[in-house]
């Protein structure tokens, strides 16, 4: 008999003349009547749309070439009814998709059968010819055809989707894997045109979010208080020389400031003005105490303009210094000429730490207004989690990584403060059902998170009450004249860029390479990804490991709890239903990735890993069909996955386990009344636990870190130290003694 574990569920039978084109399932009941069959010449993909709209779309094999259409009809066929793995999406992004609308699908087979024609001209016969250096050829060919970025960039992907579905039919032509599938596209496209293009759908990756998150919090947390009294002193500058009137006592202040550095030849305050070095007029009528208009009188008198050109210099303001930058102060004083800048990137940073951290829409960050986020009454008290950026690790609490036993404090009983806003994407009249353009209050607000209600204090003192928290009118006062109303998503698209272009021309100065912001590899930021990013990481990450530890784990606590809890959450929507797709996406990749590792050889134990094993060799092909679909059917498909008590393995990459989440048996639910594991309170021992050798090597490595910390470290400490590292070999032995191997569990 064989076993679950010896299946493939991906590889199909080889079909007849008489198989349906279009699978069953996936048949939309009022067209099944057209659905071809393989044998057919044209095959219908009516049978796939649902939509009234769409034009009627089918594949005709009659323009293929003839020695290839074979080995095309039966890969196309495989392609319309079955799925990549798991893994193989998983390892390529969104991009890949396992399942292709209707169009695309006739776009991509129509693309193979292009390829099949270049193929013939170079006297090759089967997919089985076409080797890596056959495929390099192919990509230069597309180059000097001068077909642009973005439609060769789809016949690539096209041409590994035809490698990959090759490799999952009854029959493999054989065709070689993509020299740029393992190398990266770029070096096999045309050159990039001016510009990018942002894709909302990918969450950020880690090793972008991870370095903006620290700046962003470094900007709200420790350098905001010196940005706003350098702003504050600048806007004093500013009101006193335009309003001063000229006086021979201001004359005589002006000329004892001035004299000494033209004596000296001392640097003289300059600032950037279209482009050129010019004089700070502002700038010296404020800090000597004279007019402005005076200043210009003794910039002709003493020849400044001269001196502007050969001896340019700072123009330092009268203003605290007091954040730090890894222990050092940032800067020794403020420049007069930056201050616009800097608050600019402290609102940037705002509205990042802002988006990132509540998974709020853009429009919902940029329409919060002053007081959206009030103290609470008094003798209520508050409860925040305080992060900043210094606080950022990879990894949690190295002096006791695991010891968990006890669990994380509760902590529902303790008031948070709340957030409101307005919402845009469902804002309706109740009475007339009609789109309200300018939005309408959230029924129910966001839980207040001590990195995000700092944001909007700081923003809070630099507008006024009631105002938009990013109103043009501050944030852009070069354009504030046009408009009325907050940053449009646009500008702050733009600002975020900058943002990154800044703070990594500081990172660089200060020899931090480990904070540069690299380039995402699907695109620009943007604004709407940091919404599925935080979904992500709240799924992917329970501890933290871009950060944040307690952060991420307080979040899915937030996210799972209802308003009886008194967080005032947002019921099972918005941001709820991303974490749940992601989280669905995330545990059907855990167990596609186990069921490979362990057909790989990889040994297992824990007293959940028979029953892990089996559900994920029996288990539904759950993620291609989730993420073509759209958003509500992808939310029910989750949740349903979600529900399967007893059947859904979740990734703990802070314990370094897996679980295989049962309610009865579940240490960290001591109710047994939770849909998931708090998988930031795992206790060792549970029923639920599987375990594979890469996990176990792991703990022996972190047991390693941490003795090389305790030799290090004073006795005390140490002590505690080497009992955890004692502890985790212990683990990773009981691992090694009851492991067992594919070989062995078919045996």
């Amino acid at each position: 008999m064989t076993s679950p574990m010896e299946a493939d569920a991906y590889v199909l039978a080889l079909p007849t003349a008489d198989t349906p084109v279009i699978p069953p399932h996936l048949v939309i009941a009022r067209h099944a009547h057209h659905n071809s069959r393989f044998g057919d010449m044209v095959w219908s993909l009516l049978p796939l749309v649902d939509d009234p709209t769409s034009k009627v779309r089918a594949i005709p094999w009659e323009p293929c070439t003839e020695g290839y259409r074979d080995e095309l009809r039966l890969v196309a066929w495989t392609f319309l009814n079955g799925e990549l793995r798991n893994t193989f999406v998983r390892a390529r992004g969104a991009r890949m998709r396992t399942r292709l609308s209707p169009e695309v699908a006739q776009a991509t087979v129509s693309i193979w059968m292009r390829f099949a024609d270049w193929l013939q001209v170079r006297d090759t016969h089967t997919l089985g010819d076409c080797d890596r250096t056959l495929l390099a050829e192919y990509a230069q060919h597309l180059r000097d055809t001068g077909t642009t970025r973005e439609r060769a960039h789809k016949k690539l992907v096209a041409l590994t989707r035809l490698w990959a579905f090759d490799g999952l039919s009854a029959h493999p032509a054989g065709m070689a894997r993509p020299p740029w599938d393992e190398e990266g596209m770029d070096d096999y496209l045309p050159a990039a045109a001016d510009g990018g293009v942002e894709n909302a759908r990918e969450p950020l990756a880690e090793e972008v979010m991870g370095p903006l998150l620290i700046w962003a919090l470094r900007f709200v947390e420790d350098l905001a208080d010196d940005i706003l009294a350098a702003h504050a002193e600048a806007g004093r500058l500013t009101e006193y020389a335009l309003s001063q009137p000229s006086t021979s006592v201001g004359r005589k202040a002006l000329y004892s400031y001035l004299e000494p550095l033209v004596i000296t030849g001392g640097p003289v305050p300059t600032t950037r003005k279209n482009g050129k070095i010019a004089l700070a007029r502002t700038y010296i009528a404020g800090t000597a105490g004279a007019s402005y208009n005076q200043v210009q009188s003794a910039c002709d008198k003493f020849g400044l303009s001269a001196l502007v050109q050969t001896n340019p210099g700072p123009c330092p303001l009268n203003a605290p210094i007091t954040g730090r930058i890894v222990g050092r102060p940032w800067r020794q004083a403020i420049d007069h000429t930056e201050v616009n800048t800097l608050l600019k990137h402290l609102g940037t940073a705002a509205f990042i730490v802002c988006a990132y951290l509540t998974g709020a829409r853009p429009q919902e960050v940029l329409a919060m207004r002053s007081g959206c986020c009030p103290d609470p009454e008094p003798g209520q008290g508050r409860h925040l989690l305080h992060v900043r950026a210094e606080d950022i690790v990879e990894d949690a609490d190295e002096e006791d990584p695991l010891d968990t036993d006890e669990g994380d404090k509760d902590d529902e009983d303790e008031p948070h403060l709340l957030i409101r806003s307005r919402h845009f994407k469902t804002a309706t009249e109740p009475d007339t059902g009609n789109y309200l353009p300018g939005g309408a209050e959230r029924p129910v607000p966001w839980v207040a998170i001590a990195p995000v209600v700092r944001a909007i204090r700081v923003l809070e003192r630099v507008v006024p009450d009631g105002g938009l928290l990013f109103d043009v009118q501050i944030h852009d006062s070069t354009h504030a004249h046009q408009r009325a109303g907050a940053l449009t998503a646009g500008a702050i698209r733009n600002r975020i860029e900058d943002f990154v272009a800044w703070t990594n021309a500081e990172a660089e100065t200060r020899e931090l390479p480990g904070e540069m912001v690299p380039p995402d590899p699907h695109g620009n930021i943007g604004t709407a990804r940091f919404r599925r990013s935080l979904a992500w990481h709240i799924a992917r990450r329970p501890r933290g490991l871009i950060a944040l530890a307690i952060q991420y784990g307080h979040m899915r606590t937030v996210l799972n709890t209802d308003e009886s809890g008194r967080y005032g959450t947002r019921s099972r929507s918005g941001i709820h239903q991303v974490v749940d797709i992601e989280t669905a996406l995330a545990t059907a990749d855990t167990a596609a990735e186990l069921m490979e590792r362990f057909n790989d050889g990889e040994g297992i134990s824990g007293p959940a890993a028979r029953q892990a094993l089996l559900r994920a060799a029996t288990g539904p092909l759950f993620q291609g069909g989730l993420v073509n679909r759209d958003f509500a059917q992808k939310y029910t498909l989750a949740r349903r996955h979600l529900a399967r008590d007893g059947a859904v393995l979740y990734d703990n990459p802070h314990a370094l386990l897996l679980c295989l989440y049962k309610r009865d048996r579940a240490l960290c639910d001591r109710e047994g009344q939770l849909e998931a594991p708090v998988l930031e309170r795992c206790v060792p021992g549970c029923g639920n636990i599987v375990r594979t050798d890469e996990q176990a090597a792991a703990l022996r490595e972190r047991a390693d870190q941490i003795d090389r910390k305790a030799a290090r470290t004073p006795e005390r400490i140490a002590d505690r130290l080497r009992a955890n590292a004692v502890k985790l070999r212990s683990w990773a032995d009981g691992h090694d003694r009851t492991r067992f191997t594919v070989q062995e569990n078919t045996a």
